[in-house]
């Protein structure tokens, strides 16, 4: 289908009705609008079968007030004198085309997630079933990250590759983490043609690699036999500590290597190193102490959400180290951010409000230990239940403007950063991120990819594209001077570190935050 436009004119001046598309990442908004030639009257409404919705004046046109979702026979009525446009006859709109239209002009380039290859049966996740899981051979699976995530890893132990189809995503924060963990291939692929062309090899053994930064698949007979054994990662013991901990007193026996880490960054600013970077206060309640916090509930759960003599302490601590309205309650599991093995995404955070927090909130996170998704990563690397060991770090929530996920060793090129950058603003729409590369190599600092823009388009009633414009929510230029001092300090933590970083943070009223960081864990092949 072939996207005709028409015109592309500020002054647009025709005839007709016409339809409005606002969109910004995965929301869009809806509208018809007319310009009233006829002179009918002041006050349309839109009638539907089910509703009337009032139109708005902006000066020459007139718009529904308010979005439409629905297919939807409609009429403009002027209730002011009484008369319809087009002589009273019924129009028709249809937004499932106005999205494949607009849909079929936006191209997402393919990113890889982990570069390498892999071998195995091509399915997609809505269509695993028992057939398939009772057949040997490895599967490498398509999976929607928004719709299936939670069932494709209930399949990674069988899994050589992951797909990601087309669509927006926080791509290369917990996802490419895992993908590194768990597989010799990993790739975001928006491509429509590639898609279609995978899609027709599901159920087929295939190759598929991105090694060489070109993806390449076909169709192969037998999967070639591997001598790669299973790695069981070592889970460092904790020793038990049954008081809150302020981040100077963390050992690396008594916390999570996350909670550690903080640790150290702190006294990297303290010592000059890192410069211009602010570390979030916070303090930990080791495992120690976390069993107070089970005992307590487990003698009445609704501990759980009122105050008592644990909850009252650690808010009294909170009191004289949390400076923010809001506060992190964080995952620091001493199975996390490990040698080889980082659990990324598998256990826990929550947001609350500082004086709202509850124990519950502290609860939730020490037990996601007992999540399917952690489940099934330690069974696959042969870790027992039982040597995990939970730590809960409090921190300081720095409501950003931007937020950030850098590597200093980017999947496609370890000669280059890679920051993604998030505005903040209307997050929930899930936009695509700035991707700034820094090369190590020519010390060349630039926007690879630009961030999700606000976009207007204009259709006829014929579903002719008549006008399109595009204006960016924010521009990072506003904070270039604080992405070069990002990749400075992150240069520095790599340095320090000993390895590739995987760093998180943001950017609040010009000023850099570090809230996270660990080692970039290469992909095993098991």
């Amino acid at each position: 289908m072939k996207v005709d436009i028409v015109k592309i004119n500020p002054n647009i001046n025709f005839k007709a009705n016409f339809f409005k598309v606002e969109k910004y990442a995965q929301y869009s908004g809806m509208y018809i609008s007319t310009d009233n030639s006829e002179n009918l009257g002041s006050h349309p409404v839109l009638e539907t079968e089910n509703r009337k919705i009032p139109m708005v004046y902006d000066g020459k046109y007139y718009t529904t007030e308010y979005k439409i979702c629905d297919n939807n026979k409609y009429k403009i009525k002027y209730e002011d004198t009484g008369k319809y446009e087009n002589n009273g006859k019924e129009k028709y709109f249809i937004p499932k085309k106005l999205h494949a239209l607009i849909n079929q002009m936006k191209k997402t380039p393919n990113t890889v997630l982990s570069k390498g290859s892999a071998q195995g049966k091509l399915v997609q996740a809505k269509n695993i079933d028992d057939i398939i899981l009772k057949t040997k051979e490895p599967l490498i699976i398509i999976c929607d990250n928004d719709e299936e995530w939670e069932k494709c890893y209930k399949y990674f132990n069988r899994t050589n590759g992951i797909i990601l189809k087309s669509g927006t995503t926080d791509l290369l924060s917990h996802f490419a983490a895992l993908c590194r963990d768990y597989f010799s291939f990993g790739e975001l692929i928006a491509d429509k043609k590639i898609l279609n062309d995978l899609s027709n090899l599901e159920g087929k053994l295939i190759s598929i690699s991105n090694k060489k930064n070109k993806l390449e698949f076909f169709q192969i007979d037998n999967i070639a036999k591997s001598s790669r054994g299973k790695n069981t990662i070592e889970i460092p013991p904790m020793r038990r500590v049954d008081k809150i901990l302020s981040l100077d007193e963390c050992e690396k026996d008594t916390v999570g290597n996350k909670a550690y880490n903080l640790k150290r960054m702190k006294n990297l600013v303290n010592e000059g190193k890192l410069q211009d970077v602010i570390i979030p206060n916070a303090f930990v309640l080791p495992y120690g102490y976390l069993e107070k916090v089970e005992n307590i509930i487990t003698e009445n759960p609704n501990n759980k959400r009122q105050d008592n003599e644990i909850l009252d302490e650690i808010k009294d601590y909170a009191s004289k180290v949390i400076t923010q309205r809001n506060v992190m309650v964080r995952s620091a599991f001493n199975g996390e951010d490990l040698e080889g093995y980082s659990a990324a995404g598998l256990y826990d955070s929550r947001c609350q409000i500082t004086k709202d927090l509850l124990l519950n909130d502290i609860y939730k996170v020490m037990n996601s230990k007992n999540k399917p998704i952690a489940v099934k990563s330690r069974e696959k690397h042969n870790i027992p239940d039982d040597l995990i060991k939970p730590s809960v770090i409090i921190q300081d929530g720095i409501i950003s403007d931007y937020s950030f996920t850098t590597y200093t060793e980017a999947p496609f090129d370890k000669n280059k950063i890679l920051i993604e950058l998030f505005i903040n603003k209307n997050r929930c729409c899930k936009p695509e991120p700035y991707q700034i590369t820094y090369n190590k190599l020519t010390k060349e600092l630039k926007i690879e990819k630009e961030h999700s823009k606000y976009e207007e388009y204009l259709f006829d009633e014929n579903y002719k594209l008549i006008d399109k414009k595009a204006t960016q929510p924010n521009d990072v230029k506003k904070v270039w001077d604080v992405v070069e001092n990002l990749v400075k300090n992150a240069l520095v933590l790599e340095k320090e570190f000993g390895k590739p970083q995987d760093i998180e943070g943001g950017i609040k009223n010009g000023q850099l935050y570090f809230w996270q960081i660990r080692n970039i864990v290469k992909k095993n092949r098991l």
